[in-house]
């Protein structure tokens, strides 16, 4: 019985080291290859050249125009605010002055009270329509008085357009006051709860100071 046991054990052990010996080395992890510095790409025109597409706002075509504002836009020009400004109060194409008033639908920052005031006087329909609807988006009820005017234009989907942009200025203003509402009334809250807090912490400061003297 040794004997069996005897064999058992060396044919284990034997067949332990015959794996040991045919399996090849672990070979150690590559190290990472080494991380690529990300440079800032540098401006995608220069000054000579922004000029120049500046300049194409005046161009004679109109579509050399409309290019130019798009590009300047999708660059973020920094002067693109007032050459979008000048291009809706003088540009001859009442399309483009639309285009124009169009491209800065949501670049609220962009958006130029002066110039689309003066749009609300456009020899063109559209113009004022365009304008009206980029005033109603802004929700700044300061140029209240200009719209109201246009409720006596001989168009009547101006007329309509001006009365639905006045009522756009008392929907921003009630939201805008409701959201005050809620903010006054969450600090009202919160400071409630300071007070609660800091009354209870006085009050566990007290009875320890009596725990005290007691003893």
């Amino acid at each position: 019985m040794r004997r069996a046991f005897a064999l058992i054990v060396l044919l284990a052990s034997g067949g332990f080291l015959v794996r040991e010996y045919l399996q090849p080395p672990e070979q150690p992890l590559a190290a990472p290859p080494p991380a690529i510095a990300q440079s800032d790409p540098g401006p995608v025109f220069s000054e000579a050249e922004l000029k120049r597409i500046r300049m194409s706002i005046v161009d004679g075509d109109p579509g050399v125009r409309w290019s130019a504002a798009q590009l300047l836009f999708s660059i973020h020009d920094p002067q693109l605010g007032p050459i979008l400004d000048k291009m809706i109060a003088e540009d001859p194409d009442p399309n483009v002055r639309i285009k124009v008033i169009g491209l800065m639908k949501g670049r609220e920052a962009l958006l130029r009270l002066g110039g689309l005031v003066r749009a609300l006087g456009d020899t063109d329909k559209g113009v004022r329509l365009q304008a009206l609807k980029a005033l109603g988006d802004i929700g700044d009820p300061s140029v209240a008085g200009w719209v109201t005017a246009l409720l006596k234009d001989p168009e009547p989907d101006v007329r309509i357009a001006a009365l639905q942009t006045l009522g756009r200025f008392q929907d921003k203003r009630k939201q805008e006051f409701r959201e005050l509402a809620d903010k006054l009334k969450r600090d009202y809250e919160a400071a409630l709860r300071r007070k609660a807090l800091r009354e209870g912490t006085a009050t566990i400061v007290d009875t320890n100071a009596t725990d005290l003297n007691v003893k």
